[in-house]
């Protein structure tokens, strides 16, 4: 069978956009976003056992939470996360252990986590001090059989015909200063560097890479009604400039409350929060994307639930705000 020249150049075209397609969704976990390896969260204050495992046990009683949050709005293949956790105190005060599990997807690849922590809080005048570690049990997988690529002639290709899932454990570490106005903390959630394939394209591989944070804030009162609370959290990856999140919120009788966050040079966020009786808050928050991708999404929305399931926590007129 003889092929015309146009032929051949349209089958090399293909070939390589096919490459490119191929190409771009390995490169696409490590770099998606601000080194968005780990999930993003803009109620990163209400979530503190998703970034820190000193954070298990730092309230009193036992708490729950779920988060939702669905990024990038109209973009296709954009991520998508579920989450929930839930940790105690105990041991007069004094020991923490908290559970986390998330599912995050991004385009035909989704990666579920399991993380059990354990902390010990160290008691001093006027702050506590705790100091976590955790083990992860991760499992990622890539639903390649559900991209195929057809290459023009009917035929299917036969690099998507089979999924591929590989998983890896690691440990994770970080130290929690804290009373009922502040709070300071540093962490590692990932303190090894583990390959997530084998297969390999050229001279790369996949790698889940070293993360690590610090995140702050203080909440003060003015008059008798009104809270205020400033936040902070700083992301910094091996490979690439700091991520800075900064923002405030104001509550009307630790009741209802709104504010504001900046995710440098990514998002605009506006928060809303509702305490609902003496059982559980209600957090909401929508990320106005201010990067390049503001011409390509409608933006985040981003939703969490805590619930207070022992009785420290009801009747109290001011629950603790993070």
């Amino acid at each position: 069978m003889v092929t015309s020249p146009c032929g051949d150049k349209k089958l090399k075209l293909m070939t390589m956009k096919k490459s490119i397609v191929i190409l771009g969704w390995l490169l696409l976990i490590p770099f998606l976003g601000n080194a968005q390896q780990d999930p993003q969260y803009s109620l990163y204050m209400f979530n503190g056992l998703a970034l820190n495992p000193a954070y298990a046990g730092s309230s009193a009683g036992t708490i729950a939470g779920i988060n939702y949050r669905t990024q990038w709005l109209g973009l296709d293949g954009a991520p998508k996360t579920t989450s929930a956790n839930i940790h105690s105190r105990y041991g007069q005060e004094k020991l923490g252990t908290g559970l986390f599990v998330s599912n995050d997807q991004i385009g035909i690849f989704k990666r579920n986590q399991l993380r059990l922590a354990q902390a010990y809080h160290l008691r001093f005048k006027k702050f506590i001090i705790g100091m976590g570690i955790q083990a992860n049990y991760e499992q990622m997988s890539a639903g390649f059989a559900n991209a195929h690529y057809n290459n023009g002639s009917g035929d299917v290709d036969n690099a998507f015909l089979a999924d591929q899932t590989f998983s890896n454990i690691n440990f994770g570490a970080g130290v929690y200063m804290y009373n009922n106005k502040f709070w300071f903390g540093y962490s590692a959630p990932a303190l090894m560097k583990q390959e997530w394939s084998k297969a390999s394209l050229g001279t790369m591989s996949a790698y889940q890479s070293f993360h690590h944070f610090v995140t702050g804030g203080y909440v003060f009162n003015y008059g008798r009604k009104w809270t205020y609370k400033a936040m902070g959290l700083v992301k910094m990856h091996e490979a690439l400039t700091p991520s800075i999140d900064a923002g405030f919120m104001a509550y009307y009788g630790n009741v209802v409350g709104a504010g504001f966050s900046n995710r440098m040079n990514d998002a605009w966020i506006a928060m809303l929060e509702f305490q609902l009786g003496d059982y559980a808050r209600l957090v909401y928050a929508f990320d106005y994307t201010s990067s390049s991708l503001k011409n390509y999404t409608n933006g985040t929305h981003e939703l969490m639930i805590k619930f207070f399931l022992s009785s420290n926590y009801r009747g109290q007129v001011s629950p603790r705000l993070f």
